[in-house]
């Protein structure tokens, strides 16, 4: 009877102590998804020609902070657009390309710690998702 219960505990994602204590593999990390942000691809006379859509992706190290993040998501969504804004003012997003992520990791990592304190947030995740067609 405990081997079944254990069984369906994995398969419906519930951690036990059991598990936990094994480390079993495929356990990953509690993970955050925030939703896709539009970033302007600006040409370069500074005038926005289409948008493009980045993903982003916080892992959670610590997951009895994991509720703590997600009621943060508002603030964290404007977090990394600003951190965004600032990639393409410092030209680590260049025509809507990530061109230095190490930098904007940084930052977003930067708002991050300010918000929750080291630790936390242990992994950032940057996806280019799609790029919307132009205004013309």
């Amino acid at each position: 009877m405990r081997g079944l219960l254990l069984a369906l505990c994995v398969v419906l994602g519930f951690a036990t102590p059991a598990v936990a204590a094994e480390g079993a593999a495929g356990n990953l990390p509690p993970s955050v998804r925030i939703k896709p942000l539009m970033v302007p691809v600006v040409n370069a006379q500074g005038r926005i020609e289409k948008y493009t859509q980045i993903e982003v992706n916080l892992e959670i190290g610590d997951a009895l902070r994991l509720g703590d993040v997600q009621v943060s998501i508002p603030r964290l969504h404007d977090a990394i657009l600003t951190a965004i804004y600032k990639g393409i003012d410092e030209g680590w997003v260049v025509r809507g390309n990530i061109a230095n992520i190490p930098a904007l990791r940084r930052k977003i990592d930067e708002a991050a710690v300010a918000m929750f304190g080291k630790n936390v947030v242990t992994r950032i995740l940057i996806a280019p998702i799609s790029r919307q067609s132009s205004f013309q």
